[in-house]
């Protein structure tokens, strides 16, 4: 069972499905929306968690958003989300949706059990050059089916009726939006060095990613949890979009993180093991 909610005095509405007394909260990437979390939560098996979707401003149904459009205020937003659930949370975040989890989690450490971090933007940013950005800023303004010719080139296993969906999704973002976010990932956020979250993390990248690869996992996320249990996990025949490429192995991956890791050591600490 679905339902629908909204902050009062907003325009944040998130989605909610199933129940438990603690929730997994889907954040997606750039010139995404919520739903294309949905063929991962079909396939999700962790019980006694409710599943939590949220729309970053600026898209989705949230296109009339006004600004900033900063990785503070994408911040805000969800942690404005977790305290309207009011129960103990895993965060999950797409891209450069990865700072944005990151940040909440570490603002809210009582509640926050673990972190998913897939194909992650680093908090510092991906520090392309201008030419090379510049391919993802031109995307401000672009027609559906020039965004799901780049998606189908970087993405090629991903289900077409799916790229078209979100090519929709992306055209209908004001360019103004599009720029700004894309200028956002690229640049980064100035946060320290060493994360402020330390419970479980787990890092899914896709193996033909051309954005995240492994070397920038290594060299820009992974060393940021150092105290954190950490698991780094390539999903194979994925590039940047592993969750509409391989949902069922990421669905697979996300439960065994939540069953295995976050219950297992929250349950080592009630017991003070």
């Amino acid at each position: 069972m679905t339902s629908s909610a909204i902050i009062p005095n907003s325009d944040i509405a998130f989605h909610r499905t199933g129940a438990g007394d603690r929730a997994v909260v889907f954040l997606h990437g750039w010139i995404d929306d919520l739903h294309v979390w949905d063929p991962v939560i079909a396939e999700l098996s962790v019980p006694g968690f409710e599943t939590v979707q949220v729309d970053l401003a600026g898209f989705g149904d949230r296109t009339r958003a006004n600004g900033p459009f900063t990785f503070d205020r994408f911040a805000a937003d969800l942690l404005a989300v977790v305290d309207a659930v009011d129960k103990p949370f895993v965060l999950v975040g797409h891209s450069m949706a990865a700072p944005i989890v990151e940040l909440v989690a570490a603002a809210r450490p009582e509640r926050a059990l673990g972190l998913v971090l897939l194909a992650p933007i680093p908090m510092a940013g991906t520090r392309m050059p201008d030419e090379a950005i510049e391919s993802f800023r031109s995307l401000a303004g672009a027609e559906a089916p020039a965004i799901q010719a780049m998606r189908q080139q970087a993405g090629p296993s991903a289900p077409e009726a799916e790229l078209a969906r979100i090519a929709t999704v992306a055209a209908n973002a004001r360019p103004e939006v599009v720029r700004a976010t894309a200028d956002l990932w690229n640049n980064g956020h100035p946060a320290e060095s060493a994360s402020g979250f330390s419970k479980p993390v787990l890092i899914l990248t896709g193996s033909d990613d051309p954005i995240v690869t492994s070397a920038v996992v290594a060299s820009a996320v992974v060393p940021r949890f150092g105290s954190a249990t950490m698991t780094t996990t390539e999903i194979e025949k994925s590039s940047h979009w592993p969750h509409i490429e391989q949902p069922s192995v990421v669905a697979a991956r996300i439960s065994r993180f939540v069953v295995g890791h976050v219950v297992a050591v929250g349950a080592d600490a009630r017991h003070g093991r």
